[in-house]
This record gives structure tokens, C-alpha cells and sequence, in this order.
């Protein structure tokens, strides 16, 4: 016995209609015993590791069975492959199966199987179908901004259907703030923890630095909700994220999570030379599982004067790089378009009977595949940079700022200038700078 919605169970399909009805056509026949009873409730025909379902297959493995009786056929699978590998267990264990509603079904007979095969068919592809609306549904409501469930992000509330900021907007805000600052997860956990008091975990602290709805984005729609964070300061959480940044709390490393093997691409970790000076090597080399022939180390005094030497040329790539993305526009919309005819076309060609199913479901599979991935597109516009501020420091007594700095201070200055720094060890260009 099986439903999956309390639609079914409204037509009659529901667990007590289906036991009454089995139970009285086994006791109304001399020949049949009830052996056991197995009823999974709100769970989909599709999916096979049901728990009933699999314990009846063990006892059908077990001998303890020799016929299993359902409502209708689609109470055992709506799904022609899990059907057929059920069947070929009952067809091993000599046992039989009988749908008490649908009559025209024998499992024993070829005839029998032929039309259990078909319908079989039919109903994989209406449970394929429905799946399809529901998405389609689901995407429909995204686009329109409004809600999918009642779990909602902290500092949002569902008003209309809709996600609205809340009395807890800010504390998500300020936690975001002191991340940017600190980058530290652990430290930014206890500030919430002490601070707001609901944050009593280090990773729900990462899945709210990770949601996208608190810039107002959500499966691609960039105006799903009205943000929290701004662009600009969720962007910089990202990357520091990325970085996965440990602190030491003896030393602090500058250029921790910057600095990349130019051979074998790892992040060079930071080492103490002596009790005196900080440097960077690639961990690779000195592993005993893996291998690096890169054994040069990187003076962080010596990376830090070549930066700030050429701080002036740094910026002004950067500023450029970033005035050449913002001309960047991508526009799907035509592309779109074509596929949504083509799709349009091929059900046509299906329900005229030109194409069979596999071919169409084949095709419409690779149809929706370009579909998704052009409205992907279409939504990765050029960010939002900040050149103006750029523009500024590049007039500002960078080097009399930078003396004034602690160590951690530098270390988010330069990790809001580069993305990272790959240090070549065999050539004359050592150094090579990634933008963002």
C-alpha cells in the first residue's frame, strides 16, 4: 500500500480505502493467508529505497511469500526500470504479484507482462511529466519573488508570500561586517554567539555567509527579495571564504591564502624562519604522500616590497580590468528564445506520433539542458565595482598609510587588492598577480 499526496488519498486512493479493499479480497478467498502488511505513506512511486517496499523484498527473498496484492499497479512503481528489476526479484523467488483493481494485470502470463510493461511506460512518463510542472511552477514563483517553503534565511520574514526584511536584518548585517573584518569564522561565531545569542554553531555562522537571498538572489533571480547585505561586502565575505584562512594565534601572516605553487598550485602555507622572520613554502614539497620539486621559499619581507613598489601599476591594471568588465553585457534573451520553439516543436512532433518517446524525452532532455544553462547566463551580469574609491587610493599616500597598519590591517589590504599571487620559482618574473 502506497500514497504520496493527500490529493490521492482524497480520490480514494488512500491508505485505509487500499487496506480495507486488499484485506477483504484476501479473506474472501480460501487460498490466501495474510502474511504481513506494508504501507508506505507520502512517499513517491519513483523512488525505490522505500522502507516497506524493501522490507517486503526481503521477505519475498526469505520464502516468506508467494503472492503480493495491491490496489493498482502504480501502488508497486511508477518507474519502468525499478518495476522491472522488482520483477525479475519476484521472477527468481517464484513469486507473483496481482493489482485487485486493475484485473486485466497477470504477472504470469506473456500478455499479462506485455501490458504491465506498457502502462509501465505510460506511467513513468506522467510521473516525469508532473515532476516537470512542478518545476516549472517552482521556477514560475522564484521569478515572481515569492516564497517555495516556510524555512526562511534569519532576519526575513514571509509577508504576502514574500521575504521581508525583520527586526533581525541588522544583527545578520553586523555579523557579515565583522567577518569582512576579522576574517575569522571562529571568532566571528563567538561575537554572534555573545552578541545576538541565537548563533551557537560555527557552521549555520558559514551557511549565513553563504546565502545568496541576503543580497536578494535567489536560483538566479536578482531581485528575489529585497537584500540585506550589500553587493559589495557579501563579494568580499565570499573571498575571504574561498580562502579558508586559518589564524595563527602567535603569528599573522600577510599574505596567508594569497600565495599559490606556481608548479603545482597549492597555497603556500606560512612558516616562522628562525623565531624571526615569516616566510612561505609550498606544503607539497615536504610531504611524504604527494611531491612538489618547488623547495624555494618566499621571504614575506622581500614579496612585500615588490608589492609595494609596484602598488601604483597594481591598482591602475585593476581599475582598467574592472572598467572593461562593466562594458560586458550578456544578452541570452534571443538564444532563449529559439530553444523555448524548439521545444515547443518537438512535444508537436510527439504528440502527432512523428517521433517515440525515447527520441522525444531524449531530445527534450538536451533542449532543457541549453535552456538552463543560457538563463544561467543571462544572469551572470558584471558586478558592481567601486572605482571611484580605487581611483582615490591611488592618490592617497599609500606608503604612509601602509606604515601605520598592523599586521592584520595589511593583510586585508592587500587581500582586497589581489585575488592571489602565483609565485614562479624558476623564472625572472617570480611574481604573478591575479585581479578579480
Amino acid at each position: 500500500m502506497r500514497v504520496s499526496t493527500d490529493a490521492q488519498a482524497k480520490e480514494g486512493d488512500s491508505i485505509p480505502a487500499q487496506k480495507d479493499a486488499l484485506r477483504k479480497y484476501a479473506t474472501d478467498r480460501d487460498d490466501m493467508i495474510i502474511v504481513d502488511e506494508y504501507i508506505d505513506d507520502g512517499i513517491s512511486g519513483t523512488k525505490l529505497n522505500r522502507d516497506e517496499f524493501q522490507r517486503m523484498l526481503s521477505d519475498v527473498k526469505n520464502s516468506k511469500i508467494d503472492l503480493v496484492l495491491v490496489t493498482k499497479l502504480d501502488r508497486l512503481h511508477r518507474s519502468l526500470r525499478n518495476f522491472l528489476n522488482m520483477q525479475d526479484i519476484f521472477d527468481q523467488y517464484h513469486v507473483n504479484w496481482l493489482a485487485i483493481w486493475e484485473p486485466m494485470y497477470d504477472s504470469s502470463t506473456p500478455q499479462g507482462r506485455m501490458i504491465i510493461n506498457t502502462m509501465m511506460n505510460l506511467a513513468q512518463f506522467e510521473a516525469e511529466n508532473t515532476g516537470q510542472r512542478i518545476r516549472q511552477v517552482f521556477r514560475y514563483k522564484v521569478q515572481q519573488g515569492e516564497v517555495l517553503s516556510g524555512n526562511q534565511p534569519v532576519g526575513y520574514s514571509i509577508v504576502d508570500k514574500k521575504l521581508v526584511p525583520n527586526d533581525l536584518a541588522p544583527q545578520v548585517l553586523d555579523i557579515y561586517e565583522h567577518y569582512a573584518k576579522t576574517g575569522n569564522l571562529n571568532e566571528t561565531q563567538r561575537y554572534a554567539n555573545v552578541k545576538y545569542g541565537w548563533v551557537r554553531q560555527k557552521h549555520v555562522v558559514k551557511k549565513l555567509l553563504r546565502n545568496r537571498k541576503y543580497i536578494g538572489e535567489f536560483q538566479g533571480n536578482q531581485n528575489y527579495c529585497e537584500p540585506i547585505v550589500p553587493l559589495d561586502l557579501f563579494n568580499e565575505v565570499q573571498r575571504q571564504l574561498d580562502m579558508n584562512i586559518k589564524t595563527d594565534q602567535k603569528h599573522i601572516y600577510i599574505f596567508s591564502g594569497l600565495l599559490k605553487c606556481g608548479i603545482c598550485g597549492r597555497r603556500l602555507g606560512g612558516n616562522r624562519n628562525r623565531k624571526i622572520y615569516n616566510t612561505y613554502r609550498c606544503p607539497k614539497h615536504f610531504s611524504k604522500s604527494e611531491f612538489c620539486p618547488n623547495s624555494k621559499v618566499v621571504s614575506e619581507n622581500a614579496l612585500e616590497k615588490y608589492l609595494l613598489e609596484n602598488i601604483k601599476d597594481i591598482m591602475e591594471q585593476r581599475i582598467s580590468d574592472y572598467e572593461i568588465e562593466q562594458k560586458k553585457v550578456v544578452d541570452n534573451s534571443t538564444a532563449i528564445k529559439k530553444v523555448e520553439r524548439k521545444i515547443g516543436k518537438l512535444k508537436e512532433l510527439y504528440v502527432n506520433d512523428l517521433i517515440g518517446l525515447e527520441e522525444y524525452k531524449k531530445d527534450r532532455d538536451d533542449l532543457l539542458e541549453q535552456l538552463v544553462s543560457l538563463e544561467r547566463g543571462q544572469q551572470m551580469l558584471p558586478r558592481s565595482y567601486d572605482i571611484e574609491s580605487l581611483k582615490n587610493l591611488l592618490n592617497m599616500n599609500i606608503m604612509g598609510i601602509y606604515n601605520t597598519m598592523d599586521s592584520s590591517e595589511k593583510r586585508r589590504f592587500w587581500r582586497g587588492i589581489v585575488q592571489y599571487i602565483i609565485f614562479h620559482p624558476n623564472v625572472k618574473e617570480r611574481y604573478e598577480i591575479v585581479f578579480y
